[in-house]
């Protein structure tokens, strides 16, 4: 029979391992937001190019556009930037897309260098020449594919390398408790 000091053990010990269990999910849940975010923030910009190049509408109308098409991730802020040009007159385009920007991507598992591809981008789209804004989305867009292409490739196998350290982790933790 299992004494009730025993029986506290166990649950002790499953709880622990629960816990590390539960954190390394947690993390590779954290690695399938990042790759999410970099693919929207990807559509995001071949539609700002495509709006731009093709249709030839000016930021505050993408703005629009990528409010009723964009991803849910980024659809509410393009929303709420669209609004606050109409009722902040004299506030420029790109503080306003800024702050929604920011405040859309406080919690991503993104870079500073990620964070800052959208976050600049209506400075960069400035420029008169079309070609040139054209040239410019198009950097952002190579780092971007770039930077996903190396997180979707890494992410099974990091994945793996994560939920074994958390149950290893919880192992260890429920030896040194004994």
């Amino acid at each position: 029979m299992i004494g009730t000091a025993q029986m506290f053990k166990i649950a002790g010990i499953l709880c622990v391992l629960a816990g590390c269990v539960g954190w390394g999910a947690n993390r590779i849940g954290e690695e399938h937001r990042r790759i999410e975010h970099l693919r929207e923030m990807l559509c995001i910009i071949r539609r700002i190019q495509d709006e731009i190049g093709y249709g030839k509408h000016t930021l505050p109308e993408i703005c629009l556009i990528l409010a009723e098409c964009c991803g849910p991730l980024y659809r509410v802020h393009f929303r709420q930037i669209y609004g606050q040009m109409n009722q902040e007159n004299g506030v420029a385009l790109d503080q306003i897309w800024a702050r929604q920007i920011e405040q859309c991507q406080k919690d991503a598992p993104l870079s500073d260098e990620e964070k800052d591809i959208l976050r600049n981008l209506p400075q960069n789209l400035g420029m008169q020449e079309e070609k040139l804004q054209a040239r410019s989305v198009g950097r952002y867009e190579e780092l971007l594919v770039r930077n996903c292409r190396k997180t979707e490739e890494a992410y099974e196998n990091k994945a793996k390398m994560i939920f074994s350290v958390s149950v290893l982790t919880g192992v260890f933790l429920t030896i040194l408790l004994l």
